[in-house]
């Protein structure tokens, strides 16, 4: 099945090409793969714009901020989050909550919305973290 999708892939259009016609992708689809609220704020642009609203962000959802060093304008540096998921000790339930929201957002900066370097998250993405 996975084979079939990919050959009938076109990534200059970004659709599937079926006997049948084309096939998009729609952003109601990424909603439910991937189980993203559309209900509530939305989570384009920044919400927050300064430095001391990312600080706030990291604090409530990790209980630790990153310094200046460790961003990059709007972005968070990939080794901040490693580095904090490599330290947690996952002795209670908060502490596994925070290493799966490390988790998260390296994945956010790698796999689904990584740049050519894959070296940064958009801060933007804290807030989703709210309902884990």
């Amino acid at each position: 099945m996975i084979n079939a999708l990919i050959e009938r892939w076109r990534p200059e259009t970004h659709t599937f090409h079926f006997s049948v016609g084309e096939c998009a992708v729609t952003l109601e689809d990424m909603a439910m793969i991937l189980g993203l609220p559309t209900n509530s704020l939305p989570v384009t642009g920044p919400t927050m714009s300064c430095f001391e609203a990312l600080e706030a962000e990291c604090l409530h959802q990790f209980g630790v901020a990153p310094r200046k060093t460790e961003c990059r304008g709007s972005f968070i540096k990939l080794t901040w989050f490693r580095g904090l998921r490599d330290r947690i000790v996952l002795n209670d339930v908060e502490h596994i909550q925070m290493y799966v929201k490390c988790h998260i957002m390296l994945l956010f900066g790698t796999v689904m919305f990584g740049d050519k370097a894959s070296s940064a998250v958009h801060w933007k993405f804290l807030p989703l973290l709210r309902n884990f």
